[in-house]
């Protein structure tokens, strides 16, 4: 049967007259095989198989080779013959002949990379051996396999071993010979590069190196958004070169609006401008759009961008967030913090200019200021007397306390400030807060909420005046690293020769002309450096202020008296999330605070007081949260303070005395524990309620519980009911200070720790989406009230001495408010706002038993409306300066203040400006002062003008 296969005619390859030559050396070649003549059959099958190429002919020459036992040569042929076959029967007897071969020959198995390469073996002039992959057959032996492809370097084998009846397998990788090709861009970052096929597969990202065969090649530029017409290269072997291509922005329009003008508009995560805002040339494709402003919830849309077109992304509905951390040291909704509070907005801030901490509070519900020339001070309902220099009330920067650790002192007026620029909002949080922030939050906590994460890089600078005498400036920066990593910081500078002011005088001719009134320099900075979770902030303020009001019994009009005032806090914070329902808090601190006074007497007597306070704190809170409903907290703080020290020396006529006056040290440790847990039980309905656990090495521990209900009993109504216990430690100026007798003598033994009961009831009802009106009823019983009270007799004739002490009768604090807020929307706001309070000794003996300095009624109107979107708005704030009683039996007149106020923002230079005037109808109030002035009352501001100026970039 093999024979008649071999010797089958051959299939003619081309129609023409090679053809016939072909089959008649196919003829002569089947006659010469048949006849044995196989050298002659051998040489008239390969002449036609050259003549026209055929498989049939190819497998009589591998017969023929095996009949002449050169079975190499046989081996080869049959492989020849099988590659392509597809007759089931030539397939079967080539394979057969292979495997018959294949215990007389040794097999050498070429494979390349790349395959198709020219296989030869030792020598190239000996002719190619076919391509590669393929077996080649060879007498048993040493060989050298050579490969050759286009386009790649040669290949060479080292030699190999051929064995007899063995497959020995030889693989050889070719180099390409290439060209190199480094390819940079302009005008964008990066883009896709593709070699001669723009819809082929992308060679390399720009800028790249490219590997090309040498020749000319296309090059394909594209990209999000980008787009360069195609580049053709020369590529040389062996050589390299270099090509720039400018990129081309496929760029469109993208109209932004919102309601609130300002707000951040972000693409993809880039900061593009301010709304109302069309974006020009925003990439083509698919675009992340996000608009964000403080206090207000961001929006995310995505949208297509057109190259050449303009896209409107529709109005951003931006809704306002309405929250407060300050109550529950979390950020959660004013309806359902545990606690009566105000939000005093950012853009209130800027509108009215207020250049202080104070001057923000004017007019805020449950709040009456004082300023006795040396230190301004809060009262929150009703709980603050002169001479406390605010210590019941707790000043945060985000959380962090910043009162001192001698007076426990607020610090709200330009000691603690000269700038709120870096201030999103102020979270004003009523009653009593020691469930979380301990001894220091006895009435209230004022929280500085400094500025957002996701504000965008920039720096400031700034300018203004204000009071008719206060010169200010500042200049800060904002620096993203990436996604919520960066540090911003800012610093401030103020100073004034003071004012000339009337002093009603206690002694001498009334009123008194005194000159340089609230003469000071101050300058500051602050910052904060973040990093995920990691938080550093820190806060650096100092102002040496002159005094001449005739403070604690010094010289009226005396400008050496003076009082300076620095302040340091250092904060690390690490709040990582450490799964869904775990939160962990961990931070540490470290502050400062000295004092230094002069106090000039007269008849040449100086005191000379220097205070100094070092304390370090940390504190770990573990927040457990396994749905929206449930929130426990457990925590725990300590804090060191190993110096507390009051030292005070007598100069007179400039000689110091050798042995101090004052020399008192009182280092002090706390440690505290608290627990505090949050329930919704309902929708409508919420429950919180806490304990805390104080232990002072001073006085020991105080127990303080806290608890609110609050109940939603209509679409936008919320009831809260809150109640509890607070204390607040005397500080150590009130227990171990005095001066020589001069104005106050050192507190007898055994000052106990202020204690308050306290309950309230508030109502607010949220209508028309940005309206809310409210009306709350307070109560507070206070025991051991601390305060300044006259030493009978006094130590020298006609010169009033006083000593802290604790008020034997208890005082009971009743009030209630109304109010109707327009939230900050579109540009505007209103808020009008009647309190009024009772404050009173129990005690029926007394013919009148109201706390003096109290005012009965507040009251206050505060609006803004735009007259011009963003380049003009008009603002203005009323309030009333109701009549304080004092210690003399008389009360102060009652006025009417108003502060009008012009602010607006020209945006393409980057400038914002507030010109106002304040007290507009020069109004001449007066607030109570401590016994130990020369005066009794203490003169306000009439009218002051007001500027500022802040440049921004970009």
């Amino acid at each position: 049967m093999l024979a008649t296969v071999a010797l089958a005619p051959a299939s003619v390859a081309r129609a023409d007259g090679v053809a016939d030559e072909a089959e008649l050396h196919f003829q002569l070649g089947a006659g010469a095989y048949q006849r044995g003549e196989y050298t002659a059959a051998l040489e008239h099958f390969m002449l036609s198989n050259r003549l026209a190429p055929n498989r049939r002919v190819v497998f009589n020459i591998a017969r023929a080779f095996e009949q002449l036992r050169q079975y190499p040569d046989a081996y080869r042929y049959y492989v020849d013959a099988l590659a392509g076959e597809t007759d089931a029967v030539a397939i079967e007897g080539a394979k057969a002949a292979i495997a018959r071969l294949q215990p007389n020959v040794a097999v050498l198995e070429v494979v390349t990379d790349p395959p198709g390469a020219m296989v030869f073996i030792d020598r190239k002039d000996l002719g190619s051996r076919g391509r590669a992959p393929r077996p080649l057959a060879v007498q048993p032996g040493s060989y050298r396999i050579i490969a050759e492809l286009e386009g790649y370097e040669p290949a060479a084998s080292e030699p190999v071993e051929a064995k007899l009846g063995a497959s020995t397998r030889v693989s050889l990788s070719l180099v390409r010979i290439v060209g190199k090709v480094k390819v940079s861009v302009t005008g964008a970052p990066r883009a896709a590069v593709r070699v001669d096929d723009e819809g082929g597969p992308i060679a390399c990202t720009a800028p790249c190196e490219l590997s090309l065969s040498p020749g000319k090649h296309d090059l394909f530029f594209s990209g999000d958004g980008i787009w360069a017409p195609p580049r053709r290269v020369n590529v040389v072997a062996k050589r390299s070169s270099e090509v720039t291509v400018a990129l081309r922005a496929l760029t469109g329009s993208v109209l932004v609006h919102t309601e609130e003008t300002g707000a951040l508009v972000t693409v993809d995560d880039r900061p593009a401008g301010f709304t109302p805002t069309v974006l020009r040339e925003v990439p083509a494709g698919r675009r992340k759009i996000r608009v964000s402003l403080r206090g207000h919830a961001p929006v995310e849309r995505t949208i297509t961008v057109k190259q050449g077109e303009e896209v409107d992304a529709g109005t951003f509905e931006l809704v306002p967030l309405r929250e407060v951390t300050a109550v529950s040291r979390y950020a959660e909704r004013i309806d359902d913090a545990p606690s009566s509070v105000t939000i005093l907005d950012g853009r209130e801030l800027r509108a009215f200019g207020h250049p202080t901490i104070v001057e923000s509070l004017r007019g805020v519900r449950g709040m009456s200021l004082s300023n006795d020339r040396a230190y301004a001070s809060v009262a929150v309902r009703a709980l603050g007397q002169p001479n406390d220099y605010g210590n019941r009330v707790l000043v945060l920067a985000d959380g962090q306390a910043l009162n001192d650790n001698i007076l426990n002192s607020s610090y709200i007026g330009s000691d603690g400030r000269a700038d709120l620029w870096d201030v999103e909002r102020i979270e004003v949080v009523r009653g009593p807060g020691s469930l979380l922030y301990g001894a220091g939050a006895f009435s209230g906590v004022i929280n500085m909420v400094t500025r957002s994460r996701e504000e965008p890089s920039g720096v400031h600078v700034g300018v203004g005046s204000y009071d008719n005498a206060v010169l200010r400036g500042r200049g800060g920066f904002h620096l993203h690293f990436g996604k919520d990593r960066g540090v911003w910081a800012s610093g401030w500078g103020a100073q004034s020769q003071g004012f000339d002011l009337e002093v009603p005088a206690v002694d001498g001719p009334s009123p008194r002309v005194v000159r340089g009134v609230e003469a000071f320099s101050s300058g500051g900075t602050a910052g904060r450096a973040y990093w995920g979770p990691a938080t550093l902030q820190w806060l650096f303020h100092r102002r040496a202020q002159s005094t001449p009001t005739g403070a604690y019994q010094t010289e009226l009009g005396n400008r050496r008296t003076t009082f300076g005032d620095t302040r340091m806090m250092l904060e690390a914070r690490f709040e990582p999330q450490l799964s869904r329902s775990f939160q962990l808090l961990v931070r540490a601190h470290a502050n400062h605070y000295t004092f230094d006074g002069l106090y000039a007497f007269e008849g040449g007597e100086d005191n000379v007081e220097r205070f100094s306070g070092t304390w370090f704190g940390g504190e770990a809170r573990l927040v457990y949260s396994p749905g929206p409903r449930l929130r426990v907290t457990v925590g725990g703080e300590a804090q060191w303070h190993p110096e507390a020290t009051l030292l005070g020396h007598e100069v007179v006529n400039g000689v110091r005395a050798e042995d101090p006056y004052l020399h008192a040290e009182r280092p002090y440790q706390f440690g505290a524990g608290y627990a505090l847990g949050e329930w919704e039980p309902v929708k409508w309905l919420r429950l919180s309620g806490g304990v805390r656990v104080d232990v002072y090495s001073t006085f020991g521990a105080v127990f303080v519980p806290r608890g609110a209900v609050i109940v939603k009993p209509a679409p936008g109504g919320t009831l809260k009911l809150m109640g509890g216990r607070a204390f607040r430690a005397p500080s150590i100026y009130e227990q171990l200070y005095n001066d020589d007798g001069k104005s106050q003598v050192e507190a007898l033994r055994g000052l106990k720790a202020e204690k308050i009961y306290s309950g309230e009831i508030e109502y607010t009802q949220r209508f028309l989406d940005d309206w809310a009106a409210l009306v709350a009823a307070h109560g507070s019983y206070i025991e051991d009230l601390i305060e300044t009270t006259p030493v009978v007799p006094p130590l020298v004739p006609g010169v009033d001495v006083v000593r802290y002490d604790n008020q034997g009768t208890p005082v009971l604090v009743v009030g209630a408010d109304a109010e109707i807020r327009r939230e900050w929307r579109r540009g505007w706001m209103l808020s009008a706002m009647y309190g009024y309070q009772r404050a009173q000794y129990l005690d029926d003996a007394l013919e009148n038993p109201r706390v003096p300095t109290v005012p009965e009624h507040l009251a206050s109107f505060k609006g803004v409306v735009p007259i011009v979107p963003d380049l003009v708005s008009a603002g203005l704030r009323m309030t009333l300066e109701a009549p304080r009683l004092l210690t003399t039996g008389e009360s102060t007149p009652a006025n009417l203040v108003a502060d009008v106020t012009v602010s607006g923002e020209i945006r393409q230079y980057g400038l914002r400006y507030v010109v106002g005037v304040y007290n507009v109808g020069d109004r001449r109030y007066e607030t109570a002062v401590t016994d130990t002035f020369r005066t009794r009352t203490m003169p306000q501001n009439g009218r002051t003008f007001l500027i500022d100026i802040v440049g921004t970039y970009p």
